[in-house]
């Protein structure tokens, strides 16, 4: 594909600006070594002619690229490739849901393993499905690659078109995009069956059964089919909160809380009625962090191991391997249960 073509292309795109259009497309003629160091590019007017751009922003995306070292100028000659982007630092847009512990863990074992040869720009979504058009508009063809944490839904999913397949790495939660995008995905609805099995004979000390689970929010649906799974194969009969709002908790009770927001106002009302962890109730908690290590005498928990997840994605950018790995949600067994 020619130059031209390529910022044809991109002409398609709304997201872009058009002097946004040229740089992106000489870049990537670069990168895919259709323009090589020394190779001339079309003069202003060719360029403004066959595009239907302005002289004006095309003068503007050859200063830019001059500006970032890649295009060079000389008087009767014209502008020319003087470097390659591949010399300069590989720019990534990492897009997660927001910053608790577990995705700080991510986050900080992915920037470690990638070192400081890559330039990465953080952006949170909130499992807004807004914000996260809005900053995937936003980020369209502008980085090397992007670590993007989905929303889950068929809405959310027609947001990553326009992404070049080869440049995505999806996180966290799976979402099915075609055969040439990588991800490194949890899963939760088998895992925590598993984890169920292993604790089948403490919970069913219980009599009652308590879930925190919200659906307007990022809670994984597997989490939640999983449990009502589970309660039916035992004829219990749970109760589901969607948050935990002055609740008196009870004797023989086991609590089961996807957010950490409702497992702390759980633990603050445990204290004040003095009721003993592990004895008086059972607590399972989604997503590991060292706080759940020791408050209360440790809380477990099931959850992935982000820091892995953070290294394994990492690596996969640096080595420019593609992934696809499914990643489990193990048992962490501590005081709690």
């Amino acid at each position: 594909m020619t130059l031209i073509s390529k910022i044809e292309v991109l002409n398609d795109l709304n997201a872009l600006t058009k002097q946004e259009k040229i740089v992106n497309g000489i870049i990537e003629s670069i990168r895919d070594q259709t323009l090589n160091q020394g190779d001339m590019l079309p003069s202003v007017n060719e360029l403004s002619n066959k595009l239907g751009f302005s002289r004006e922003t095309v003068v503007k995306a050859y200063q830019n690229l001059k500006e970032k070292g890649i295009v060079a100028s000389k008087h009767g000659l014209g502008f020319f490739i003087s470097g390659s982007v591949l010399d300069q630092k590989l720019r990534i847009a990492i897009v997660l849901y927001g910053f608790q512990s577990f995705q700080q863990d991510f986050y900080n074992a992915f920037r470690k393993e990638l070192g400081p040869q890559y330039h990465l720009d953080v952006y949170f979504h909130h499992n807004n499905l807004q914000m996260y058009r809005s900053i995937l508009s936003s980020i369209r063809l502008k980085y090397g690659k992007y670590v993007i944490a989905p929303i889950q839904n068929e809405e959310a999913k027609n947001s990553l078109s326009g992404f070049p397949d080869d440049k995505l790495l999806i996180i966290d939660r799976y979402q099915e995009l075609g055969d040439g995008v990588s991800y490194i995905s949890q899963e939760f609805e088998m895992s925590l069956s598993i984890v169920f099995e292993k604790l089948e004979k403490r919970i069913l000390e219980f009599k009652h059964w308590v879930l925190f689970y919200r659906d307007d929010v990022d809670y994984p649906e597997g989490i939640y089919k999983s449990f009502m799974s589970f309660c039916k194969s035992h004829h219990i009969q749970p109760k589901i909160y969607k948050e935990f709002e002055d609740l008196k908790l009870e004797e023989n009770h086991f609590y089961f809380t996807v957010g950490d927001a409702d497992l702390w106002l759980l633990l603050k009302q445990a204290k004040q009625q003095d009721l003993k962890l592990g004895k008086d109730i059972g607590i399972l908690s989604h997503n590991d962090s060292p706080v759940k290590e020791i408050i209360s005498g440790g809380i477990t928990t099931f959850s992935t191991d982000f820091k892995l997840m953070g290294r394994k994605a990492a690596k996969s950018i640096k080595d420019i391997d593609q992934i696809k790995e499914i990643t489990p949600c193990l048992l962490i067994r501590r005081n709690s249960l």
